[in-house]
Protein backbone atom coordinates (compact mmCIF):
# COMPACT_ATOMS: atom_id res chain seq x y z
CA UNK A 1 0.00 0.00 0.00
CA UNK A 2 2.57 2.45 0.93
CA UNK A 3 4.81 1.72 -2.70
CA UNK A 4 1.23 2.30 -4.45
CA UNK A 5 1.10 5.78 -2.60
CA UNK A 6 5.03 6.42 -3.51
CA UNK A 7 4.27 5.75 -6.94
CA UNK A 8 1.12 7.47 -7.28
CA UNK A 9 2.79 10.59 -5.73
CA UNK A 10 5.82 10.44 -8.18
CA UNK A 11 3.29 10.13 -11.06
CA UNK A 12 1.79 13.38 -9.82
CA UNK A 13 4.87 15.31 -9.49
CA UNK A 14 6.12 14.28 -12.52
CA UNK A 15 2.84 15.00 -14.45
CA UNK A 16 3.41 18.87 -12.98
CA UNK A 17 5.08 20.17 -16.03
CA UNK A 18 2.39 18.89 -18.21
CA UNK A 19 0.40 21.66 -19.87
CA UNK A 20 2.70 24.49 -18.28
CA UNK A 21 3.65 27.10 -20.43
CA UNK A 22 6.87 29.33 -20.10
CA UNK A 23 7.15 33.13 -21.37
CA UNK A 24 10.66 34.57 -21.48
CA UNK A 25 10.83 37.84 -20.77
CA UNK A 26 14.37 38.82 -20.92
CA UNK A 27 17.88 36.49 -21.58
CA UNK A 28 21.29 37.57 -20.54
CA UNK A 29 24.19 36.14 -22.23
CA UNK A 30 27.65 35.68 -20.11
CA UNK A 31 30.35 37.27 -21.54
CA UNK A 32 31.28 34.98 -23.77
CA UNK A 33 27.92 34.26 -24.72
CA UNK A 34 29.04 30.34 -23.49
CA UNK A 35 25.64 30.57 -20.77
CA UNK A 36 22.95 32.68 -20.42
CA UNK A 37 20.08 33.64 -17.50
CA UNK A 38 16.41 33.21 -18.90
CA UNK A 39 13.85 35.06 -16.72
CA UNK A 40 10.69 33.08 -17.61
CA UNK A 41 6.97 33.35 -16.73
CA UNK A 42 5.51 30.13 -15.72
CA UNK A 43 1.86 29.14 -16.05
CA UNK A 44 0.59 26.09 -15.51
CA UNK A 45 -3.73 26.85 -15.87
CA UNK A 46 -6.11 28.31 -14.63
CA UNK A 47 -5.99 26.82 -10.88
CA UNK A 48 -2.45 27.92 -10.55
CA UNK A 49 -1.05 31.87 -10.54
CA UNK A 50 2.03 32.95 -13.12
CA UNK A 51 5.15 32.52 -11.39
CA UNK A 52 8.79 34.51 -12.32
CA UNK A 53 11.73 31.92 -12.72
CA UNK A 54 15.20 32.30 -13.64
CA UNK A 55 16.76 29.37 -15.43
CA UNK A 56 20.91 29.59 -16.17
CA UNK A 57 21.14 27.53 -20.15
CA UNK A 58 24.04 26.81 -21.99
CA UNK A 59 24.00 29.19 -25.05
CA UNK A 60 20.65 29.96 -26.30
CA UNK A 61 18.94 27.08 -25.31
CA UNK A 62 15.60 27.20 -23.68
CA UNK A 63 14.51 26.49 -20.64
CA UNK A 64 13.08 23.08 -19.74
CA UNK A 65 10.67 22.89 -16.73
CA UNK A 66 11.05 25.04 -14.12
CA UNK A 67 13.61 27.32 -13.19
CA UNK A 68 16.62 25.86 -11.75
CA UNK A 69 17.90 29.07 -10.23
CA UNK A 70 15.03 31.32 -8.81
CA UNK A 71 10.99 31.04 -8.48
CA UNK A 72 9.31 33.90 -6.83
CA UNK A 73 5.57 34.18 -6.87
CA UNK A 74 3.92 36.31 -9.23
CA UNK A 75 5.00 38.62 -11.44
CA UNK A 76 7.99 39.91 -11.21
CA UNK A 77 10.76 42.72 -12.84
CA UNK A 78 13.82 41.16 -12.35
CA UNK A 79 17.10 42.57 -13.78
CA UNK A 80 20.65 40.62 -14.22
CA UNK A 81 23.78 41.35 -14.61
CA UNK A 82 26.82 39.26 -15.80
CA UNK A 83 29.70 40.08 -12.74
CA UNK A 84 31.88 38.05 -14.33
CA UNK A 85 31.95 34.67 -16.86
CA UNK A 86 30.77 32.83 -13.57
CA UNK A 87 28.95 35.38 -11.89
CA UNK A 88 25.22 36.61 -11.65
CA UNK A 89 23.47 39.09 -9.70
CA UNK A 90 20.27 39.11 -10.01
CA UNK A 91 17.94 42.11 -8.70
CA UNK A 92 14.18 42.98 -8.26
CA UNK A 93 13.08 40.26 -5.92
CA UNK A 94 11.22 43.47 -3.70
CA UNK A 95 9.49 41.69 -1.07
CA UNK A 96 8.35 38.31 -3.69
CA UNK A 97 7.79 35.33 -1.88
CA UNK A 98 10.46 32.82 -2.88
CA UNK A 99 9.77 29.24 -3.76
CA UNK A 100 13.56 28.24 -4.47
CA UNK A 101 16.77 30.98 -4.72
CA UNK A 102 19.79 28.69 -5.56
CA UNK A 103 23.48 30.40 -4.60
CA UNK A 104 25.58 28.21 -7.64
CA UNK A 105 24.11 27.00 -10.23
CA UNK A 106 26.34 25.52 -13.40
CA UNK A 107 28.83 26.30 -12.04
CA UNK A 108 27.65 29.90 -11.85
CA UNK A 109 27.79 32.05 -8.44
CA UNK A 110 24.21 33.72 -7.91
CA UNK A 111 23.94 36.84 -5.68
CA UNK A 112 20.56 38.31 -5.13
CA UNK A 113 19.40 42.27 -3.98
CA UNK A 114 16.16 44.18 -3.81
Amino acid sequence: MQLLLAMAMLATIAACDIGCGNEIVPRSASPSRAISAVVFNRHCGATTGLNTQVSIVRGSAAPSGAGNTLILEGTVPLKLRWVSESGLQITGLSSAKVFKQEQWVAGVSVAYGM
